[in-house]
């Protein structure tokens, strides 16, 4: 387990075990806007699988935000990732993911890719801001409501 250090939060990686799908359901549900995108069996089949691996950002011992991640040789890609709406614009997704590359780099990881709905300007601003460029669009990838994905990767 690694841990960085926000003022007033602190980033774990590795966290897997310490994660319930139930868990990780209830903070999709109350980050995204629309409510999780996935099932609670989309979630128990994430932690399970073993290139799986998911980050939780804590602050007071409280969940605010989280990452999923599939790693597989030297690149990742960001399957989900949220923080808690009543914690948004404090910039504390940004002091995550800069904590996750830095982890990442320590693992010798390349290449970082994830998909954004195009009109989540918000997240795309973040993600630009730590280096993220995109690279392609899906058209009407997301549904509820159908929305367009852009693709977007950092190279390390």
């Amino acid at each position: 387990m690694d841990s960085y250090l926000n003022e007033k939060t602190v980033f774990l990686f590795n966290q897997n075990g310490d994660l319930t799908a139930h868990e990780l359901f209830q903070l999709a549900e109350d980050s995204y806007p629309n409510g999780s995108p996935w099932p609670v069996e989309s979630y128990k089949s994430e932690l399970a699988g073993s290139h799986n691996k998911y980050g939780i950002a804590l602050q007071k011992a409280d969940k605010v935000g989280f990452i999923g991640y599939t790693q597989l040789f030297d690149e990742v890609e960001i399957t989900t990732f949220g923080i808690l709406k009543p914690f948004k614009n404090q910039r504390i997704g940004q002091s995550f993911l800069r904590a996750f590359i830095k982890q990442l780099k320590a693992e010798e990881i390349k290449t970082v890719f994830l998909e954004v709905r195009e009109q989540n300007k918000a997240a795309i601003a973040v993600y630009e801001r730590v280096g993220f460029e995109t690279i392609a669009l899906r058209k009407n990838y997301y549904h509820h409501p159908v929305d367009h994905a852009l693709i977007m990767q950092l190279k390390i």
